[in-house]
């Protein structure tokens, strides 16, 4: 039987699981292609990267970028299948979300933002992220876990943007937990500044905090479709189904960019929202 991973974060797993798993019971394809669901777990190897050294790539992968980061460059290359005609908005294209390789093929973007209590921070905010690498914010920012994705990709844009204080940075940083942790840490007036996918910012019981925009813009992780070697046929509708507006609209529900129109969500609240990316490569890499 043919597998799908799915590894997306943790707010629309369970949801965006279950669609998949409708389609494809509709489609008729429940006796060829099985769905596995990448637990929320803390392990150093995912489940990408143990079936590509095993020899068995799955048929379809949906979800977080980094996992192909801990892949060589000629893996991606020998596993997945070249297919450079899926949607991707002239906006996204411009800024560089087009894979040259076209193997992976973002679905959506998510953007990574900075909560701060509104009674400890008041007026005085951090306006960009290189602040943060300023000693007087030692043990005042809490993210989740460094193994959890949103860490791995600021702790990364940090060290690759703001080297010369990417130490200090970290000094500063308490990592632990999971996002909704963060979240409730900051709430409860434990931190001053938290950093989560700006889905998890809405969790706030106490209404406590608030979302800051940094001057650069938002750091951000796409979420991608990459298509086994040989099984573009096999999957191919359940990859149209990704990019149409069911599934584009319940993306743009959660916060997230949706890749067929490139529009930054109403619930964002925030138009001009800037994506600080730079290329597929440099992500990759600083995600490694």
């Amino acid at each position: 039987m043919e597998k799908i991973i799915l590894h997306c974060p943790m707010n629309i797993s369970r949801s965006f699981s279950d669609m998949i798993k409708e389609f494809i019971q509709k489609k008729d394809k429940t006796e060829i292609i099985e769905v596995y669901v990448e637990p929320h777990r803390l392990e150093p190897e995912n489940t990408l990267l143990k079936n590509i050294r095993a020899g068995n790539t799955p048929a379809l992968y949906i979800g977080h970028a980094t996992d192909f980061a801990l892949l060589e460059q000629q893996d991606i290359l020998d596993n997945f299948e070249m297919v450079p005609a899926l949607p991707l908005a002239e906006r996204l294209k411009k800024m560089g979300f087009e894979d040259s390789r076209h193997r992976l093929h973002p679905f959506t973007v998510i953007p990574y933002g900075v909560i701060y209590n509104k009674k400890l921070v008041g007026d005085k905010r951090v306006v960009g992220w290189q602040d943060f690498g300023d000693p007087q914010y030692c043990g005042k920012i809490r993210m989740p876990d460094r193994r959890r994705t949103i860490s791995k990709v600021i702790d990364g844009a940090m060290k690759m943007y703001f080297p010369d204080s990417y130490e200090q940075f970290i000094a500063n940083c308490t990592f632990n937990g999971s996002p909704i942790d963060v979240v409730n840490s900051v709430d409860e007036g434990e931190f001053y500044y938290g950093m989560v996918n700006i889905a998890f910012s809405r969790f706030s019981r106490l209404k406590n905090t608030d979302i800051i925009w940094m001057n650069e813009g938002a750091f951000c992780m796409p979420q991608v479709i990459a298509i086994g070697k040989g099984k573009y046929d096999m999957v191919r509708d359940i990859a149209d189904y990704i990019f149409s507006p069911p599934v584009q609209n319940f993306m743009a529900l959660q916060g997230f960019i949706p890749a067929v129109s490139g529009e930054v969500p109403a619930i964002l609240k925030k138009e001009n929202l800037k994506l600080i990316w730079k290329d597929w490569e440099s992500f990759l890499k600083s995600t490694a």
